[in-house]
């Protein structure tokens, strides 16, 4: 089996920086980069959930999880793909 943290995530996750997150590695850097803020997200829950994904049943869920983080804190493109104006 590979490493967890160099499975893909399949479909990718494109931000709205730009940025596209296929793997597994690539969710937790941008985890990382968060710092994590009390009563507000889960970005811990999220982070260990993505280190600790063994299973192919773990690791959809890790995806999951960090797919609706970053859904929560904005940070990805609006359903039609257009980005809000700020």
């Amino acid at each position: 089996m590979a490493i967890p943290s160099d499975l893909p995530i399949d479909p990718k996750i494109r931000l709205r920086d730009g940025r596209v997150i296929g793997c597994i590695s690539e969710a937790i850097a941008l985890v990382r980069e968060h710092e994590s803020r009390p009563g507000v997200d889960a970005r811990d829950e999220v982070l260990h959930g993505l280190e600790r994904a063994q299973t192919d049943q773990q690791l959809h869920a890790a995806a999951e999880g960090f797919r609706a983080w970053a859904k929560a804190l904005d940070l990805l493109p609006d359903a039609a793909g257009m980005m809000r104006r700020r």
